[in-house]
């Protein structure tokens, strides 16, 4: 924008009025007009505007998305070649493409598929509150929108105008029929050039709509981060759908992603060195003490909390290290029995010893347990040592298919035999006082 010539300003702006005078009346917004008409300015083709469709208030969250700087992951380098990287820079935003990446191209000959659906694959956690476009694949478009229905990804905004005879109308009527906004171009035409200008206006819009940068001093705080190369990021009950953008971007930008087989599955085509972490804290220590470019710890709920945090802290100094939580399974365990947790003690007996005295010293108790300390074992525990006034809660494989929440007394908890490795046990009083 800033680039642009006085000269080369009112030839845009002679074009701009010229199709506003040929298009005559039409049933777009302002705002969406914006789009369709820099679409038919790049392509001098007036057909559009009875083409192009917005769906689910696309251009108020596209502006939104890109104005907070959300990735954006296209098709084909056609498309990113062919965007302003000082519109781009403006709102800080980074745009992925991955089709010709060696890795993908190998897994796509080995599975059989377009290097266009592998690429959204290996896209997925930047999809996920991102803003993706496809101009060229309708097999990029047809993968994201089962990303979507199948994996509870949820793009903040979805550019379907792929161009094209094979399932180029199939893929954008499937995109519409997804509870996601989208620009879509009904019909066979579309193509990158038509990607670029509908990015190209959406960034115009946020521009006028936030002309200036919301925090100058953003850029000055992240300069003190700048130590700071190792990133624990907790990971919810939800997976994938409740992280923020903030951990998302530290996970891409990652060149060394640890975590339990768990976590590591749920980013089965990032391109990062992995390490599976076991009982080899020791070894992870070391290898983060030496590394020093981007890496990300993945842990459960809020690594502070029972969790990582503290022994990574203490091995590589708070300077290394930056923390994003996300609710601990033990905050996700009170809201489920809708309990308040302010008023709660908590006991982790997860690899200590078992000391009932731990337990009786409150009246409200959260629990860590583990194989050997399990919620059966802490039941019996407390009702020989005649310790009977407790309510259990026993909340098992939180946010899973699989997940259960039953409320039991101790007598019922000890006798239980199906209880998942997954728990968390919340003791209550039996009555309000």
């Amino acid at each position: 924008m800033e680039q642009i010539t006085g000269f080369g300003r009112e030839i845009e702006e002679e074009s701009f009025a010229t199709i506003d005078r040929e298009a005559g009346e039409h049933h777009f917004s302002p705002q969406q007009w914006a789009v369709v008409r820099r679409i038919i300015h790049a392509t001098a083709d007036f057909e559009f505007k009875d083409t192009v469709v917005f769906h689910n208030g696309a251009v108020e969250a596209g502006i939104e998305a890109l104005a907070a700087g959300r990735d954006l992951v296209v098709d084909v380098e056609m498309i990113r070649a062919g965007l302003s990287p000082q519109r781009l820079a403006r709102f800080g935003i980074r745009a992925h493409c991955f089709i010709s990446e060696p890795d993908v191209i190998e897994e796509a000959k080995r599975l059989n598929l377009t290097r266009a659906v592998v690429a959204m694959r290996r896209a997925r956690a930047l999809i996920h509150g991102g803003v993706v476009a496809v101009g060229n694949a309708p097999t990029a478009l047809l993968e994201v929108a089962r990303m979507v229905r199948e994996e509870g990804v949820r793009p903040a905004l979805v550019v379907a105008v792929p161009v094209g005879f094979v399932n180029a109308v199939e893929s954008k009527e499937e995109v519409l029929r997804l509870d996601v906004p989208a620009i879509v171009t009904r019909g066979r035409k579309g193509g990158s050039t038509i990607a670029v200008a509908a990015i190209h206006a959406l960034l115009a819009l946020a521009a006028q709509k936030y002309p200036a940068p919301s925090n100058p001093s953003a850029g000055a705080r992240q300069q003190t981060r700048s130590e700071a190369n190792v990133a624990i990021v907790g990971i919810g009950s939800g997976a994938l759908e409740d992280l923020s953008q903030r951990a998302l971007k530290l996970i891409d930008q990652a060149k060394l992603l640890c975590g339990g087989e768990r976590h590591l599955a749920l980013f089965p085509h990032h391109p990062a060195r992995r390490f599976v972490i076991r009982s080899n804290l020791a070894e992870l220590a070391n290898l983060l003490s030496d590394w020093h470019e981007p890496a990300v710890v993945l842990a459960s709920g809020d690594p502070n909390f029972y969790g990582i945090g503290k022994y990574l802290v203490k091995k590589l100094g708070k300077q290394r290290v930056t923390i994003v939580p996300a609710p601990s399974a033990m905050q996700e365990a009170f809201a489920r029995i809708k309990e308040p947790w302010d008023d709660a003690a908590f006991v982790s007996f997860h690899g200590r010893p078992l000391k009932v005295e731990q337990i009786t010293a409150h009246r409200k108790v959260g629990i860590f347990t583990d194989p050997l300390n399990t919620p059966v074992a802490i039941a019996n525990a407390l009702l020989e040592a005649g310790a009977n006034r407790y309510r259990a809660y026993l909340c098992e494989s939180l946010g899973s298919p699989q997940e259960r929440v039953r409320e039991l007394s101790l007598e019922e908890l000890a006798g239980l035999g199906d209880v998942s490795p997954l728990n968390v046990l919340i003791l209550t009083p039996k009555e309000e006082e």
